[in-house]
């Protein structure tokens, strides 16, 4: 089961990691990119911040609808439309007035988030984006038995993964896919993003 307060909590502590470590996620950026993307994340993760703590949404799906158009606003680059597709998957699917889900629950609402965001985006695992490191934690989120607990320990692991594996990968997607063989050794940054979210929220449980 999964409670409005722990799904704070874990947003909580996913904004502070994400402020850490904006800095190295430009510096990941500046290889095959504007060099901004830390700037962006830092950005949305002061949004995330600010949303929870308002403790404005009165149960689960309003606050992931509520983050979902948040990011959505935020100013630069192409992050915030795919992280509040993301979220926006997990709204659509969550039960109406909930304060509380349940792991089948949230097994669909992780289900929808895929859904949706391949509705978006042709990137595919191996092109090096943060769907190397987004779609194999979904999976293996939908994958997990037990409590919320479980299911974020094995998509943080997953979404670790996955971005690690990045670093041997040539970009083949987006404005990355111009430098060839220079993003070689160098994680992506977007992948990189995911999985400081998805770690940070699977240790603060």
């Amino acid at each position: 089961m999964l409670t409005l307060e722990m799904l704070e909590k874990m947003l909580l502590a996913a904004a502070v990691e994400l402020e850490e470590k904006s800095k190295m996620l430009c510096e990941l950026d500046s290889v095959a990119g504007d060099g901004d993307h830390g700037v962006t994340i830092a950005r949305m993760a002061e949004s995330m911040k600010n949303k929870v703590e308002a403790h404005d949404s009165a149960n689960i799906k309003d606050l992931l609808d509520d983050l979902s158009m948040a990011f959505m606003n935020s100013n630069g680059g192409s992050a915030g439309p795919l992280w509040g597709t993301v979220f926006g998957g997990l709204a659509d699917a969550a039960p109406e007035d909930a304060k509380e889900v349940s792991l089948e629950e949230l097994h669909a609402m992780l289900a929808q988030a895929k859904e949706n965001f391949e509705d978006i985006s042709k990137a595919k695992i191996g092109d090096k984006t943060m769907v190397d490191a987004l779609y194999p934690a979904l999976d293996a989120g939908m994958a997990a038995e037990g409590d919320a607990k479980a299911v974020f320990a094995a998509m943080g692991k997953a979404a670790a993964e996955g971005a690690e594996k990045t670093a041997d990968m040539v970009a083949r997607f987006g404005r990355a896919k111009n430098v060839g063989e220079r993003s070689l050794g160098t994680k992506d940054p977007g992948a990189t993003s995911i999985s400081i979210l998805l770690t940070a929220m699977a240790g603060a449980i």
